[in-house]
């Protein structure tokens, strides 16, 4: 190679470097990108990935920005910043981008998750409707839940006294709750159909990660590891589908108008109603009930394993909340929903646990409609908006000692419940998780009715579990045992 042509080629290097990366000098600063590559070296799906991209806003301050070849990817950190954009100016931070391969999924624009504009707001406001006709806050949901809640308690007394992992059992629950949702029928936590269907859920979320480099650079699919990463996650996508399938023929076989029995139905009702036939398609209604099962199954039982890790690791405080539902239900009948709101410890509990765990650490990635300003920084349109949930939970602006567990935060001085406007657990704006009332509900639900059952404890206090998550789609405990004793 001559002279010339290397002097050509570093000339139109540098020339695609400020067209790229330097055309707008008033973006959120970041760190250095590379050529082509951008920031791909800091793309990562570590177990701890997570405190990383939290460390960059102490470099780079609350709003920074990754490159993603010519993309722009930019950061939101702390409370204030993730309000302005996710809330103040939600007009222009409600859409989704299309990801090369999009997160809990293969379909582009389809479904709650990926679709923008008038698709997203119908099929958003058909999934909160049903959600409230099949019962989400009310009685009828209500028994479904506490059905569940007795399984589990059946289980934890069978092993008296004996070491068990929570997490698949509480995982069977939450998962079950939305299959009597969705399907109108619970299944034995023993059928082996029921049992692939979890299985696959919680792998969707293991095999996906906010910043997976797949998901934004295409040619890292090319990378060792890159296409079975892919094969594995169209794979249990499919899974799902071919799940559903069945269920979704068998209700169109026996579909009644006069006689809605659950979401299916319900879905089916409105795709032959005609009224928006581009909408409620084939291929949205698998999606739309992969995006509730993940909302409110998966991630509703990590939440419960979360609780339970917290309540062996202080048992001061499992104690309080133990003491106060005694003091409310007493132990002769199961806590119900019209007990929540007498029990402000309690809640304040559960409120802190959310916070101090981070279940969610990022938003999934939203997209600049158009061009705009965030603290005083451009933010070019078709910039990628991703919210580090995570660093508002631990804003010192607004938490003080962000990192010790302490219910009393969400307490007022008079002892009722206290309403934090940096707790954003379930993302915020129009966008927040469309699960969040379901799981508010099965929360309270399981969290009171096991503690005033059980006592729970470490197996071996010399070696207590770690409260480190792992970092996929969701924050999750490490592997852990517990023992559940009946009180």
């Amino acid at each position: 190679m001559d002279a010339t042509t290397i002097l050509s080629f570093t000339i139109g290097i540098l020339i695609l470097y400020f067209v790229f990366f330097r055309k707008n000098r008033h973006l959120p600063p970041g760190p250095r990108p590379i050529p082509f590559l951008g920031n791909l070296i800091l793309f990562r799906k570590d177990a701890r990935g997570y405190k990383a991209y939290t460390r960059l806003s102490d470099e780079y301050g609350a709003i920074y920005t990754l490159h993603c070849g010519s993309t722009l990817i930019i950061i939101l950190n702390g409370y204030d910043a993730i309000n302005e954009a996710f809330v103040k100016q939600a007009d222009v931070f409600t859409d989704r981008p299309q990801l090369f391969v999009p997160l809990i999924g293969v379909s582009k624009g389809t479904g709650l998750t990926y679709n923008s504009d008038r698709p997203w707001k119908i099929l958003r406001r058909f999934a909160l409707q049903a959600l409230r006709d099949f019962g989400v806050g009310k009685k009828s949901l209500e028994e479904k839940v506490r059905e569940e809640v007795n399984v589990v308690m059946e289980t934890l007394t069978s092993s008296k006294g004996e070491p068990i992992r929570v997490k698949p059992l509480l995982l069977s629950a939450a998962t079950n709750i939305i299959c009597n949702v969705m399907f109108g029928a619970r299944f034995q936590y023993t059928d082996d159909r029921f049992n692939e269907l979890t299985d696959v859920l919680e792998s969707i979320f293991r095999l996906n990660a906010p910043f997976a480099k797949e998901n934004f650079f295409p040619f890292t699919r090319n990378f060792p590891g890159g296409q079975e990463l892919i094969r594995k996650r169209s794979a249990a996508i499919e899974k799902v589908k071919r799940y559903l399938a069945v269920t979704i023929k068998e209700h169109e076989e026996t579909f009644d108008p006069d006689n809605v029995r659950d979401f299916i139905d319900l879905y089916i009702k409105a795709s032959r109603d005609k009224t928006d036939p581009e909408i409620y398609t084939e291929a949205n209604v698998y999606k739309v009930i992969v995006d509730l099962f993940l909302a409110g199954g998966e991630t509703t039982g990590t939440s419960l394993d979360w609780s339970l890790l917290y309540m062996i690791t202080f048992p001061d405080i499992q104690s309080k909340c133990q003491d106060e539902i005694d003091q409310v239900v007493g132990r002769n009948r199961p806590v119900g929903l019209d007990d929540k709101g007498k029990m402000p410890y309690l809640e304040a509990t559960l409120l802190e646990i959310q916070r101090i765990a981070n279940t969610l650490t990022f938003s999934l990635p939203h997209v600049a409609k158009r061009d705009t300003q965030l603290q005083g920084f451009d933010i070019p349109k078709d910039s990628i908006i991703i919210a580090n949930l995570y660093s508002a939970h631990i804003d010192q602006k607004y938490w003080k000692e962000p990192h010790m567990f302490r219910p009393e935060r969400f307490l007022n001085d008079d002892g009722s419940l206290r309403r934090r406007d940096a707790f954003v657990p379930f993302s915020a704006g129009p966008r927040f998780c469309i699960g969040e009332p379901l799981a508010r509900m099965e929360l309270f639900l399981f969290f009171t009715n096991l503690l005033q059952r059980f006592r729970f404890s470490m197996v071996d206090e010399k070696d207590p579990p770690s409260l480190d998550g792992v970092q996929a789609l969701t924050l999750t405990p490490l592997p852990y045992r517990l023992v559940a004793l009946p009180r």
